[in-house]
């Protein structure tokens, strides 16, 4: 099965925060490798940005777009998707 795509407003642990400002799904921006994840509690949950093992090989501007299921935060919460987007 592929994972959806991590928009604007999904989680890993915290909201996940866009860095592009073009290509969307679901009306949401869609989220990349280096984008932010808010704070969520003490640390490791402080704000922080995606650097991960990603998912997927599909790119934004030379960035992988984060998918459902990736490890995108130092804390080790698995980032949310799109349950009508998907890509492998």
């Amino acid at each position: 099965l592929m994972p959806g795509v991590s928009r604007d407003n999904d989680k890993a642990g915290g909201d996940l925060i866009p860095s592009q400002s073009t290509v969307k799904v679901d009306d949401e921006l869609v989220i990349v490798d280096g984008d932010g994840v808010a704070g969520h509690g003490i640390a490791p949950h402080i704000p922080q940005t995606i650097s991960a093992d990603l998912n997927s090989t599909v790119s934004i501007g030379g960035k992988n777009i984060v998918v459902a299921g990736d490890d995108a935060d130092i804390c080790g919460e698995l980032a949310t998707g799109s349950t009508t987007v998907k890509i492998g």
